[in-house]
């Protein structure tokens, strides 16, 4: 009886060093993750806060939502921004943005490129980002739009900083 109790416990202890733990997962960190850091695709919200610094200078503060999909390292999305631009005169601005950009693990660069309305009258913006995981579902980001009138050049630079909850 005493050999058959050693024989079992060090079978046990062989089988618990070779076979992974599997008691909990947590998230795209750990074990059952994706393997490429945080996880980017879904829906995400959050608040910017920022303005344009040389030229005509203003501030500007506001709200986003959006959703990614990513295909490896490849992240691609769509996100509506509402704000407001505090100017002399101030004005609102709503954008409908397409994204592209690549994941670096917990980071994402990426382009982006829309439409909407700009300082209160129809316009498009052009420019891009970056964004980096905090945790699990909370990111911070920096944005750097060019944004301008249709039929016309690009007049202001928006820089951006802001927080999203990723969902």
């Amino acid at each position: 009886m005493w050999a058959a109790t050693r024989i079992a416990a060090v079978v046990v202890a062989a089988a618990g060093l070779t076979f992974p733990a599997a008691a909990q997962d947590y998230g795209p960190y750990g074990y059952g993750g994706t393997g490429y850091g945080f996880d980017w695709n879904g829906f995400y919200a959050g608040v910017y806060g920022g303005g344009v610094p040389l030229g005509t200078t203003s501030a500007s503060a506001g709200i986003f939502t959006g959703v990614n999909v990513a295909i490896d390292s490849a992240v691609f999305g769509v996100e509506a921004q509402l704000g407001a631009d505090f100017a002399a005169s101030p004005s609102l601005d709503a954008l409908i943005l397409g994204k592209g950009g690549m994941s670096f693990g917990q980071a994402l660069a990426y382009a982006t490129a829309g439409t909407g309305l700009v300082s209160g009258s129809m316009g498009y913006a052009l420019g891009g980002g970056v964004e980096y995981g905090m945790t699990d579902y909370l990111t911070v980001r920096g944005e750097a739009l060019g944004t301008g009138k249709w039929g016309a050049g690009m007049n202001d630079l928006r820089l951006a900083a802001g927080l999203a909850l990723h969902l």
